[in-house]
C-alpha cells in the first residue's frame, strides 16, 4: 500500500522532540595498563539525569532560554554541557555530524550558554542559561544543534589498585551517560508540509507476541515537524478503539522521510477483522491536537 494521502502545511510553532538517551565509551590508553571496566548499570544508577524542558526553540522574538538539570540519582554527579551537531536518519536515529550536508543548518555558532559543567548532590538542580546571537545577513530557515548533558562517573581507584598489571596495551573503559535535546533557531519565514506515503498493518509473526503498524511519513518545506501518532480500530458497527500510540515523532531538516514501526496493543477480546485502522499524525493534545496528516488501512 503506497498511496500518498492528505497532509497539512503549517507554520513554525509545533516543534518538539523527545529526549534521546545514549551511552558513550571513553578509551584512554597508557604504556603499561590493566583493564578496568566500569559497569554501565552502576554508572546510570549513580548519575541519573532529568532535563527540562526537552527542547529549546528560539522564535523570531526569543533571545534567551533556560534548561534545568536535575540529579535524580542517589549519589553526587558531575555533568558537562556542550553543543553538538546531529543528523536524524530515516529510521529516527541520530548520528554525529562533522560536515553539513546540503540544506543542513546548525545553531551551535549562535548559542551562548553557561555554566558548562556542574556538580550536583542527589535531588539538586542547576539552571543552564542560553542566549542567542544571530549574525547579520542570516538567511531564512531553521537552524538546529543539540545540547548534550554528560554525566561523568567517578573512577574507582581502589578497584584499579587490586588488579595486577599485565603486559601489552590494554583499554580502560568508562561508561558515560548522556542526554541530548534539540536547540532550534527559526529565522525568517519557515513552513512545512507533512503527509503519509504508506501504512501497513503487520500481524504478529510466529514466535512473536507483538503486531505492528509500519508507516512512512514525508516532510516538505524548510522546517522540521513534530507530533504524536494515534491509531484507532474502527469496527464495522462504528465502535472506535485505540490500538497504538506514539509521542514525540519528529522529522528534522534536511531529511524528508521517516519510517516508523509502531507497536500495536490490542485490548483483551478485540480482533482486528472487518474494519478500518485510522491513523492520525497530530500536534500534542496540550497544543491543540490539530491533525497534520491522516491515513487509513482496511482490515479484511
Amino acid at each position: 500500500m503506497r498511496n500518498k494521502t492528505s497532509g497539512w502545511k503549517f507554520g513554525a510553532r509545533y516543534l518538539f522532540n523527545k529526549v534521546s538517551l545514549s551511552v558513550w565509551f571513553l578509551r584512554p590508553l597508557s604504556a603499561t595498563l590493566f583493564i578496568s571496566v566500569l559497569s554501565i548499570t552502576n554508572a546510570i544508577a549513580a548519575s541519573q539525569l532529568m532535563i527540562t524542558p526537552t527542547r529549546i526553540v528560539f522564535s523570531e522574538k526569543t533571545r534567551s532560554a533556560s534548561v534545568t538539570i536535575i540529579n535524580t540519582g542517589d549519589s553526587p554527579g558531575t555533568y558537562r554541557v556542550s553543543l553538538v551537531n546531529k543528523r536524524m536518519t530515516v529510521d529516527g536515529e541520530f548520528e554525529d555530524v562533522k560536515e553539513a550536508s546540503p540544506g543542513e543548518l546548525f545553531s551551535d555558532k549562535m548559542i551562548r550558554y553557561s555554566p558548562r559543567q556542574v556538580v550536583l548532590e542527589p535531588g539538586k538542580s542547576q539552571v543552564v542559561r542560553l542566549g542567542l546571537r544571530k549574525p547579520s545577513g542570516l538567511k531564512a530557515g531553521e537552524y538546529r544543534s543539540h545540547m548534550l548533558f554528560r554525566a561523568i562517573p567517578e573512577v574507582d581507584e581502589s578497584a584499579e589498585a587490586n588488579v595486577q598489571p599485565s603486559t601489552g596495551v590494554t583499554i580502560k573503559l568508562k561508561a558515560i551517560v548522556g542526554i541530548s535535546i534539540p536547540v532550534i533557531v527559526r529565522h525568517g519565514k519557515t513552513e512545512a508540509g507533512i503527509s503519509f506515503v504508506s501504512a501497513e498493518y503487520l500481524p504478529a509473526q510466529p514466535k512473536e507476541d507483538q503486531s505492528h503498524i509500519i508507516m512512512e511519513l514525508e516532510r516538505s518545506g524548510n522546517r522540521s515537524v513534530y507530533g504524536d501518532l494515534l491509531a484507532e480500530f474502527i469496527a464495522k458497527n462504528g465502535d472506535r478503539t485505540v490500538i497504538a500510540q506514539g509521542s514525540g515523532v519528529a522529522l528534522y531538516t534536511p531529511g524528508t522521510m521517516r519510517r516508523i514501526k509502531l507497536p500495536v496493543n490490542l485490548p483483551a477480546g478485540l480482533e482486528l477483522t472487518k474494519g478500518t485502522i485510522d491513523i492520525l499524525y497530530r500536534s500534542p493534545i496540550d497544543q491543540g491536537g490539530r491533525v497534520f496528516a491522516q491515513q487509513q488501512i482496511k482490515v479484511p
